[in-house]
């Protein structure tokens, strides 16, 4: 259906033309509306006939045929109608002064105009002067075409003069519809700025009314502010808004390319060789090359592109009170659409993310300031399968909350770099989500310009022997008091915290400024309330809170892959005891062992390894779709046994302590299944029961529950009011330490530029 129909066509070239909804021959294409507020083709599968002229007729798949449309470069003008049509015109009249013509002719016209209660546009015919009010003045949002092509070759049919005016984008829709330039049609085309979202529009317009009714909206008022580009609102109860050009926040979004289309960013209409007969626009600045052409009332930039359009220029010329030629290398100084597009904002898509909540003034703020809801820390880099995993659900699992989330880089004390394998997992989670610029660790409160809240994630994170290489960073020291402070499922490592009484203060102090702290393990409930005096709950890794359908998109990308069945074994800490535990299952299987070291200590490993069944350069999505495929796994990493238990694998887990017990022993207490875990790799020899099979409709029970509570817990956090705490001593605390760490980092920069002072004079 897709190949044979106009959904084959990217959302990111249509420009909602509406040609193919006009010429389907059953009706089985609608123009509606996307969540953006975007007209897009939809097609019912049971009225299509597959005949294929939607395609056939729309200008974005018919490149070939649309570049042939467009015209050689035309002559340019500098065009004024008399003080009356320009005073109720946008710019110098020129497109009244065509109508009208027009019209005289027995003819039609058909332009835009605003629906009864200003909340759309649409393209309509008019026959009478009287009617031409409404199709006056710039709109600044997209029209619905709707019928009007059909409606235009049915006048043609009958031999009347039609003059179309739209943006370049409908000329090329009416001409693709049409088949071919039909004697007796005109075309205008507007120097467009761009489409921009009618939801975004109606957003706004409400949110001026403040509950008025509308009676007029008039982009281009000329009775405050002159030819401008204001914004005028009128209401029912006699008052007016008035907003001047850079006052409008209208303006903001629409010339900054925030509420744009998409395709307007690329548009191919944005050229001086131009697809409507003439094209019409405000010929701004035009007293910069002649004080002669600009009386402050308006002046119209015309271009003559065809030999249509001389004809229909020399027959309304003797009713212009102003028409000189003027060079079009002027012209496109000061109107940059007739040279390239108006380029996207970055943070379009931050507009669009809040504009259903959060309407259309706070969202352009968020567009325009690139706001994230969510910045995340820990060390989603790093150079391990499951800390990386272990963000990327998280970050995941913000999408699917509709939340915009931006991974935080964490700085070393000492300013030196990370593993070099790490650049390869930020290239991983740049293709997902966005990565913050990074910054030395005393300028990354810099952060909080641009993050909403803060949350570290599930990892080993509250270690107080990280603390002299990445400072307090992982307990969110940099963040300012007024930013809510999340912890999800955090990890405290091991079953005390280790420091010094001076170190737990510290500590404490930065805790007491969370706003939620939910962790990982039973033990770290228990560190929490002894250490720290916090009350903490037990949440779920993030790992199982992800849909699945993630990690087998990931696993989909896979370069490795294994034919048959396997045993899989993901070794962090390879021993000689290891290595006859893989022999022995093996053995006992009847399966080839395939094995995965960690990332950061691959080489080290590799060489204590004797057996001949290392898996080299081993990426995140080869990691997933191993153990997705694997026939049984076996694991002394705790990320590894939970990819296990997602995919509903049979293994053993070889409970590491050297990496802290305390993980292993929360989770296999949780899901009942104590008899999977061995400390001793040997003992999986001496107790064949082990290889027993796993319950998983248990298992399943287990974490339905557990993933409910702990998603409920998370929105919850995210979505409260921060908490206000007014702990004077804490806060004075954390105060003093970052006042510390400011003056040490001076100290620092004092002691470099003495030490090439030193340098510079030896």
């Amino acid at each position: 259906m897709l190949e044979t129909t106009i959904e084959k066509l990217s959302n990111k070239k249509c420009t909602g033309c509406g040609a193919c909804f006009n010429k389907c021959p059953v009706s089985a294409i609608k123009m509606e509306y996307d969540t953006e507020g975007f007209l897009f083709p939809k097609v019912n599968s049971e009225k299509c006939i597959q005949c294929g002229l939607c395609q056939k007729v729309c200008p974005e798949l018919q490149i070939e045929k649309t570049v042939q449309m467009i015209h050689p470069e035309g002559k340019c003008y500098a065009v004024m109608a008399d003080d009356e049509i320009r005073l109720v015109s946008s710019s110098g009249g020129m497109f009244t002064l065509l109508a009208e013509y027009v019209l005289e002719q027995g003819g039609v016209v058909c332009g835009a105009t605003y629906s009864d209660d200003y909340m759309t546009v649409k393209h309509i015919l008019v026959s009478d002067k009287k009617e031409l009010t409404r199709l006056r003045g710039s709109k600044y949002v997209q029209s619905q075409i709707g019928t009007v092509y059909q409606e235009i070759k049915n006048e043609l049919n009958k031999k009347r003069i039609v003059l179309f005016v739209g943006c370049p984008c409908q000329v090329a829709g009416l001409y693709s519809y049409l088949g071919k330039d039909i004697p007796g049609l005109f075309t205008a085309d507007l120097v467009c700025h761009a489409a921009n979202s009618v939801t975004a529009y109606q957003s706004f317009i409400k949110e001026m009314a403040k509950g008025r009714v509308i009676t007029e909206v008039n982009f281009r008022d000329k009775s405050v502010y002159g030819w401008s580009t204001p914004t005028t609102i009128s209401f029912q109860d006699g008052t007016v808004s008035n907003e001047a050009w850079n006052q409008s926040k209208w303006y903001s979004g629409f010339l900054g390319g925030i509420i744009n289309r998409k395709c307007c960013s690329t548009c191919r209409y944005a050229q001086r060789m131009r697809i409507g007969d003439l094209t019409l626009g405000d010929f701004w600045q035009v007293h910069r090359w002649d004080k002669t052409c600009n009386d402050w009332k308006g002046t119209s930039l015309v271009l003559v592109n065809s030999k249509k359009g001389k004809e229909l220029f020399r027959a309304v010329k003797n009713r212009m009170k102003l028409c000189k030629e003027a060079p079009l290398d002027f012209a496109v100084q000061y109107n940059g659409q007739l040279v390239r597009p108006n380029k996207a904002h970055p943070g379009r898509r931050f507009f669009f993310h809040h504009l259903p909540k959060d309407g259309y003034h706070k969202s352009l703020w968020y567009g325009q300031k690139w706001r994230y809801d969510v910045g995340l820390v820990g060390w989603w880099f790093a150079a391990n399968y499951g800390s990386v995993m272990t963000y990327f659900a998280l970050g995941k699992i913000l999408e699917d909350m509709d939340l915009l989330a931006i991974m935080i880089p964490i700085p070393k004390v000492d300013r030196q770099g990370w593993e070099p394998i790490t650049e390869k997992n930020i290239e991983f989670m740049k293709k997902y989500f966005p990565i913050a610029n990074k910054r030395p660790i005393e300028k990354i409160d810099e952060c909080n310009r641009f993050c909403d809240s803060f949350m570290v994630g599930s990892d080993q994170l509250w270690v107080q022997s990280y603390v002299p290489l990445v400072g307090y960073t992982f307990f969110l020291d940099f963040v300012d008091p007024n930013k809510k402070k999340i912890a999800y499922a955090t990890s405290l490592g091991r079953e005390e915290y280790s420091g010094s009484m001076e170190d737990k203060t510290l500590a404490r102090a930065f805790l007491k400024q969370f706003d939620y702290i939910s962790v990982r393990e039973s033990s770290g409930v228990e560190i929490c309330k002894k250490s720290f005096g916090l009350d903490a709950v037990r949440m779920l890794d993030p790992v199982f809170l992800c849909q699945t359908k993630y990690y087998d998109e990931l696993a989909d990308q896979a370069k490795i892959s294994i034919k048959g069945n396997y045993l899989l074994c993901y070794i962090l800490d390879p021993s000689s005891e290891k290595e006859r535990a893989v022999e022995y299952l093996e053995s006992k299987l009847n399966l080839k062992a395939y094995v995965i070291f960690d990332m950061k200590t691959f080489e080290k490993s590799k060489k204590t390894w004797s057996m001949d069944n290392v898996l080299e350069n081993v990426r995140i999505e080869d990691f997933l779709a191993l153990i997705k495929n694997c026939s049984y796994l076996l694991s002394d990493s705790h990320h590894g046994v939970c990819f296990g238990l997602i995919y509903h694998k049979d293994f053993i887990c070889i409970a590491n302590r050297a990496r802290g017990y305390t993980r292993f022993e929360s989770l296999f207490n949780l899901l009942n299944i104590r008899e999977h875990m061995v400390e001793n790799p040997l003992e999986i020899l001496d107790h064949p029961s082990l290889l027993k099979s796993i319950d998983y409709v248990k298992v399943d029970h287990i974490l339905k529950g557990e993933k409910k509570r702990s998603l409920n817990w998370l929105k919850n956090a995210l979505n409260a009011p921060k908490n206000e705490k007014y702990d004077w001593d804490t806060r004075l605390l954390v105060k003093y330490h970052n006042m510390l760490k400011k003056q040490n980092e001076g100290i620092k920069k004092m002691k470099l530029i003495l030490k090439e002072l030193d340098n510079e004079e030896g």
